[in-house]
């Protein structure tokens, strides 16, 4: 689970981390009374650094900060700046009030400790998961009581963005067209649960059409997404992409070479903690040099034996396996058994 999440959260965090995505999302997301009173064109990501390292994983969030227009404010008001909070939900999470009010708590602390009134901040859900989203939107649904105890709890509600019930070819989505990156990530998103290559072959022609596979850089992020949250083969895929005009034998190495890169990343991590476990055993010290080098090349090796049977999988020939992981054609057909 933790790894699949890891898969969104990066494209996620890749898309809503540009400013012009963001501004070109919330021109479709935001609700009529809110997107006719902020200033879309004064769009700033703003950093997370004050979030407490207890709540520092569990955020793939981006912060957005716009101002007012200037002919919605009243004359005596302050220039307030407006923050936006994403929170990214790749499944229904009924906890997402506790971490949306946490997370304006530190945003609000921050206000106070540096003598500077509260700021306005809308919370934003982003959800792509496979079923409809059921949590409620306001954070006094939650309690049943009478209404006349009611005025008196706090409450809030998030303006949600739910994939499920989005649509690319509407009116209203047209102009995402000229955002290829954008309109690319929220459809791939919208299907990553659900087997639809209907949607993924419409967007490979997008893609011919707009000239975006020119941009091989941004074409991987993408193509990286789709094999991680479909099963698919190389051929397969292969064939897809030249059904849209896009000639896949250029790509397939480099998708190959983009899967060795991940995969060497995950084996480090692994080694590192493996390392940090075997060193705090043995004493920090001396430990720590042997324990790293024992425990990375224990978890590189694992790492590389659990790409390869993903590759496998995805039937690959073994000698490419073999080339990308750093195992012997041996090893590779070890696991096939």
């Amino acid at each position: 689970m933790d790894k699949i999440n890891n898969v969104h959260d990066k494209l996620f965090g890749k898309t809503f981390g540009d400013p012009e995505n963001v501004k070109d999302f919330l021109k479709s997301a935001l609700p009529e009374p809110i997107g006719n009173a902020i200033d879309l064109s004064k769009i700033e990501i703003d950093n997370t650094h004050y979030v407490s390292n207890e709540f520092a994983d569990s955020f793939s969030d981006i912060i957005v900060k716009t101002k007012m227009k200037a002919a919605e404010k009243e004359e005596s008001e302050i220039d307030t700046d407006i923050y936006i909070l994403f929170e990214h939900k790749s499944y229904r999470d009924t906890a997402v009030f506790i971490q949306l009010l946490h997370y304006m708590y530190l945003m609000w602390q921050k206000d106070i400790d540096e003598k500077k009134p509260l700021r306005v901040i809308i919370p934003l859900v982003f959800y792509h998961g496979g079923d409809q989203w059921t949590v409620p939107h306001s954070f006094i649904e939650q309690f049943t009581v009478a209404e006349g105890i009611k005025k008196f709890l706090l409450d809030f509600r998030y303006v949600l963005f739910d994939t499920v019930n989005w649509n690319f070819t509407t009116e209203k989505n047209k102009a995402l067209g000229d955002n290829v990156f954008l309109l690319s990530a929220l459809a791939l998103m919208k299907c990553a649960f659900r087997d639809d290559w209907d949607t993924i072959r419409e967007i490979f022609k997008f893609w011919h059409e707009k000239g975006f596979i020119g941009n091989l850089e941004k074409m991987m992020i993408f193509l990286v997404y789709i094999t991680e949250t479909k099963d698919v083969n190389p051929d397969t895929l292969k064939k897809i992409l030249e059904e849209a005009k896009i000639e896949g034998g250029n790509i397939m190495p480099t998708l190959a070479q983009r899967w060795k890169d991940e995969g060497k990343k995950e084996w480090i991590a692994v080694g590192m903690q493996k390392g940090m476990k075997t060193g705090m055993k043995t004493g920090m010290k001396a430990g720590m040099k042997t324990g790293m080098k024992a425990g990375m090349k224990t978890g590189m090796k694992a790492e590389r034996l659990k790409t390869a049977k993903r590759l496998l999988h995805n039937n690959l020939p073994i000698e490419t396996i073999a080339e990308c992981t750093d195992l012997t054609e041996k090893e590779v057909k070890s696991l096939m058994h």
